[in-house]
């Protein structure tokens, strides 16, 4: 789900910084937890080689105490979190990275969501599948007002806006823009109870899986 970090001119890549730099800190370790409960409905089905990727997969809950993400790229209440994945439509899923002010994942603090459109399976590569998809929407949800006032002042500060409109942000409510339309390559790994991804890029083939496996709810 990662994206090199450059300097932000869309809101295609708002997913890969705010999303992935936690799950990447050398300082997180998986905690025991509480059971995940999504907030994205899902629906169809996606082939990928000789398994079918359906519903909901989240990783464990990532202790991030201590981690330099925390105030960076991630609110300052942020304790844990989770990388999601949902498959929305026969050809649709959304990428999701949920923050917890605790570290077994139970108090949310904001999550944000990657939907991606034209998911289309390529060639194998080992027991790793190559997949295209093009972005079209990002959402974040501010469930605290310290995350409500890290990512106005987060977009403000990257000159990220929706449509030219400064993003204003309500706690408790989903805020939706449109993505930048890009489109975007990367490695699947599926298994009938597992999902496993690497590093997506607009411009090389990914060749290597990120760590976070996520497991069928």
């Amino acid at each position: 789900m990662k994206k090199i970090l450059l300097l932000m001119v869309s809101v295609g890549s708002i997913f890969a910084i705010l999303g992935s730099c936690a799950k990447d800190d050398d300082s997180a370790a998986s905690t025991t937890s509480t059971a995940f409960s999504p907030t994205t409905t899902a629906s169809g089905s996606i082939t990928v080689g000789s398994e079918t990727m359906s519903g909901t997969y989240a990783s464990d809950c990532n202790d991030l105490t201590g981690s330099s993400a925390i105030g960076q790229y991630i609110p300052s209440d942020v304790l844990a979190n989770r990388d999601v994945l949902v498959v929305t439509g026969s050809d649709n899923v959304s990428e999701e990275g949920y923050f917890y002010t605790d570290t077994t994942c139970t108090n949310l603090s904001a999550y944000i969501k990657d939907g991606n459109d034209n998911f289309t399976v390529g060639n194998a590569s080992g027991s790793n599948y190559q997949v295209t998809y093009v972005e079209a929407t990002f959402k974040v949800t501010a469930v605290t007002s310290t995350a409500e006032t890290f990512y106005e002042s987060y977009f403000s500060t990257n000159n990220i806006t929706n449509q030219g409109t400064a993003v204003d942000l309500v706690v408790g409510t989903e805020y939706s823009m449109s993505s930048n339309g890009n489109t975007y390559m990367n490695l699947y790994s599926v298994t009938s109870t597992t999902v496993q991804t690497g590093d997506d890029s607009s411009s090389t083939q990914p060749t290597a899986m990120d760590s976070a496996v996520m497991i069928k709810q």
